[in-house]
């Protein structure tokens, strides 16, 4: 079902919960990454559901069907304040259920600074391709520019530069990601600089995550180098890195989904056992 909040800058974000009905196991909170929506990962909730576990979600400021410019997300305060009542919508939904978070590329960044800054209350987290570190040299001229503008024109937007054909080996995933009208290939200056701020604190402080993480990085990644994954589960003992030789940086629309979504779900089921 459709499934709206509302932040306190009044924007709106839009998403949806999937629930198996009765015998729900666990529930997943997925944050999505930068240029998609909550609308993409529809088949990945109907998964979820055949294993007797719920989905939520809503798109990210300025992207999908929510509120706000294209691409822009003036800092992740409002991040914070979307997981917090993300959390507290399903506690309510599904009283005494285990929740999990779910990151995605930028997602998994705004989900593992939100774990090693607030201790959450929940079972454990996924995170899977994490923007940690770029698996390119960013444009050293647009870090300095990001550097002087964010405080100055903080939502100046610029084309994201992300290569679509790295997404999958999946051609269809490609395809019906260039056709998507809900798809945009955004980010503004206060974007950028907060994301790369919160990777750095995110890396800094792994040693403070305290609760179960399962982290997965295709090795063929082109766009976040699971070299981020390898040093961020270096520095704790609470993550569990799983590196999926041939991997691209959608591994749950790659062409081994399955294999992909079994292992989360198995993961998932250990953590609840």
């Amino acid at each position: 079902m459709d499934f709206n909040i509302k932040l306190s800058t009044s924007q709106i974000l839009r998403g949806y919960i999937k629930s198996p009905g009765e015998n729900l196991s666990a529930v997943v909170i997925l944050v999505h990454g930068l240029g998609e929506h909550i609308q993409r990962y529809i088949n990945w909730a109907g998964l979820f559901n055949e294993a007797l576990i719920g989905f939520a979600g809503v798109d990210l400021p300025g992207h999908g069907r929510s509120d706000g410019k294209r691409g822009h997300i003036k800092n992740f305060t409002l991040t914070d304040e979307m997981i917090n009542i993300l959390l507290g919508e399903c506690r309510k939904t599904f009283p005494g259920i285990p929740l999990f978070l779910y990151g995605h590329s930028l997602g998994g960044t705004i989900v593992l600074d939100y774990l090693v800054r607030n201790n959450p209350k929940v079972k454990g987290a996924i995170v899977t391709s994490p923007w940690l570190k770029l698996a390119f040299e960013p444009d050293k001229s647009k870090i300095k520019l990001a550097g002087i503008l964010k405080n100055i024109l903080p939502s100046l937007v610029q084309p994201s530069g992300l290569v679509v054909e790295y997404l999958s080996h999946d051609q269809k995933v490609v395809d019906n990601y260039k056709n998507d009208p809900l798809v945009h290939d955004k980010i503004s200056v206060s974007l950028f600089s907060a994301t790369m701020s919160a990777a750095s604190n995110a890396l800094k402080n792994a040693a403070r995550l305290n609760k179960p993480l399962l982290l997965v990085h295709g090795l063929d990644d082109h766009i976040c180098s699971p070299e981020g994954s390898r040093e961020f589960a270096s520095k704790t003992i609470m993550a569990e890195l799983r590196l999926w030789d041939g991997g691209y940086h959608e591994l749950h629309n790659d062409l081994f989904r399955d294999e992909v979504s079994s292992y989360i779900i198995s993961w998932i089921n250990s953590m609840i056992a």
